[in-house]
This record gives structure tokens, C-alpha cells and sequence, in this order.
């Protein structure tokens, strides 16, 4: 009687294992298509969205006076540690014009669109060169860009750049 409980314990314990070789095969096997992994999420880069689509970039720099009187409109997005970001801004023109201004946006992207942030502007007289700043606290897992429109006017003639910035995910 001792070896048919042997045998019956070994049968039950070989059972047992094929059993549990062949659960986790049979789990496994999909029943409808495949999961794909949503590509609005990217946990290795921290984004909560999908990166933005990359946008031809805006010639900002002027090479001939021709163009008008601004020779140099951009704006920059510099991470400043933690979730800070600065924004810094700057117009420049040939000749000492009336006013300088520049209008400046800190831009989010949603996941489907640009949205403004924050937004700035500044301002001078009887100058060539203009420089604006800001500091302001972003929210982590967002790209940003800064989108900025430069305005020169010497009194009688009003010459406009924008710029688009490059993307930073904070």
C-alpha cells in the first residue's frame, strides 16, 4: 500500500508541475489583437504627452538691411533647475529706432496643440537693442517653447519678426 501512495504522490506532483508550466502559455496566449503601448505616455523621458511635431523653423536673423530694420528676433527657453524655466528675449536693430517691443509667450504642448502658459512683454525707446527676461515656474512632464514677435518702429515704418523657440520638456 506504501508505493501506491508513492506513486499516486509522484503522479500528483508531476501533474501539478505540468500544470504550472503550461498556466502561464496558456495566459499568454492574446485572444484579440495585441496591446500597444499608448504613445501619449513616455515613462523613460518623464513627458505625460507625446513629443510635438517638429515645425520648420523661422528665419529670424536677418543678413541685409533690406529686410527691414531688425536684424536679430529671438527667443530662448533655458531650464533654470527644478521647474523654473527662463525665458530670454532679444531684438536688435541696424540703426537706433523709435520704439523696440517684443511680445512673448510661454507655450505648453497639450498632446494635440500649443497652448500659452504665461505671457510677457517689454518695451523701449530711442534704442538698437532690446533684451527681455522672464522667470516662471512650469509643471514637470510638459514640453515647452517660447514664441516670441519683435516690433520695430522708427516713426514712420513699423517692421515685425517672430521666433519660435526649440521644445524642452521639463
Amino acid at each position: 500500500m506504501r508505493k501506491t501512495k508513492t506513486k499516486s504522490a509522484a503522479s500528483i506532483l508531476k501533474i501539478t508541475l505540468v500544470v504550472l508550466l503550461i498556466v502561464p502559455t496558456i495566459l499568454a496566449i492574446p485572444t484579440s489583437e495585441p496591446a500597444v503601448a499608448s504613445p501619449i505616455i513616455n515613462v523613460s523621458s518623464g513627458a505625460l504627452t507625446a513629443p510635438p511635431p517638429p515645425e520648420p523653423s523661422i528665419n529670424s536673423l536677418a543678413t541685409t538691411q533690406e529686410r527691414g530694420h531688425i536684424y536679430q528676433a529671438v527667443g530662448a527657453l533655458i531650464p533654470g533647475g527644478g521647474l523654473s524655466a527662463i525665458v530670454n528675449t532679444k531684438t536688435a536693430t541696424y540703426v537706433e529706432v523709435k520704439t523696440l517691443s517684443v511680445d512673448y509667450r510661454l507655450e505648453r504642448w497639450t498632446g494635440t496643440a500649443w497652448v500659452t502658459f504665461k505671457n510677457n512683454s517689454n518695451n523701449a525707446t530711442k534704442t538698437n537693442l532690446l533684451n527681455a527676461t522672464s522667470d516662471w515656474t512650469v509643471m514637470p512632464g510638459y514640453y515647452y517653447r517660447v514664441t516670441s514677435i519683435h516690433t520695430a518702429h522708427d516713426g514712420s515704418t513699423t517692421d515685425t519678426s517672430k521666433h519660435v523657440s526649440g521644445t524642452v520638456l521639463f
